[in-house]
């Protein structure tokens, strides 16, 4: 078994860093986007598009009831 010596010291090639000198990470989500605001307009628009007609006949509906409601209102106001 080799003795150590001076020369042979308990040496590690990663260098300490103590607990309380790390950073602390903040709390919360990141702020901020890897998107411009143009990029975003854009993307919300395909986003509604894509809404809109995967759900077609839902709109179709929904937009006869309203204009039906509407002509009903307007019928009972003499």
């Amino acid at each position: 078994m080799i003795s150590p010596t001076q020369t042979m010291e308990n040496t590690t090639e990663v260098e300490y860093i103590s607990i309380y000198d790390k950073p602390k990470r903040g709390r919360g989500r990141p702020r901020g986007s890897k998107y411009s605001d143009e990029e975003k307009r854009i993307r919300n628009c395909q986003a509604a598009l894509r809404c809109y007609y995967n759900n077609h006949e839902y709109y179709k509906l929904s937009k006869r009831i309203r204009e039906k409601e509407k002509y009903d209102a307007k019928k009972k106001e003499p």
